[in-house]
């Protein structure tokens, strides 16, 4: 007998490891945070532990040395994922929001739609992509100009930003979607 299709993401993984690289987190938590369901997060947290990522007690669930230094490799590549305080790119006002700086991955975008639909499939709604190249931060296509956001612009002064990083902002109907969409194109870009 064949069991039901997994209803997380890699996406849920890397974010359940980056929650818990900030100290230990019990299993409602997790469940409440990544916007999954209490079976999924059962599934999660067995698939980190058979890896060896995490151990559990009852006090709940903390990152292993092994862990610790996987988070340490998603972090040289990307930042923690945050909020974004501004919905100017948003083609939906008023959704939540997700910023995630991918280092020195400006030269694996083209135009954006891969990103854009990885994005999608992980549940986020929409993305604005930024590349930041001779300290100046554009979109991949010339047709829009960041001034044209001005909220956004003034958020994304705020980024301590590289030659080559990339700003990925994801839009979603909640905050676990958004940073879902986020985390998703990261991944796919530090591969």
């Amino acid at each position: 007998m064949v069991g039901a299709a997994p209803s997380f993401s890699e996406a849920h993984l890397v974010r359940a490891l980056l929650m818990l690289s900030s100290g230990r987190v019990g299993r409602k938590n997790l469940v409440k945070i990544l916007g999954v369901g209490e079976g999924s997060v059962r599934t999660i947290i067995k698939r980190l532990k058979g890896e060896g990522l995490i151990k559990s007690s009852k006090q709940g669930h903390e990152l292993t040395q092994k862990g610790k230094e996987t988070v340490e490799n998603y972090l040289n590549k990307f930042s923690m994922p945050g909020e974004f305080k501004a919905d100017d790119l948003s083609l939906h006002p008023g959704e939540e929001s997700s910023s995630v700086i991918v280092y020195g991955a400006a030269d694996r975008i083209s135009n954006g739609l891969e990103q854009r639909d990885i994005a999608r499939d992980a549940g986020a709604t929409s993305i604005a992509i930024l590349l930041y190249k001779e300290g100046i931060l554009e979109f991949p296509t010339p047709e829009a100009r960041l001034s044209q956001f001005p909220d956004s612009e003034k958020e994304l002064e705020k980024m301590e930003l590289r030659e080559g990083d990339i700003v990925v902002i994801s839009f979603g109907k909640s905050r676990a979607s958004a940073e879902n969409g986020a985390v998703a194109v990261a991944l796919q870009l530090m591969n």
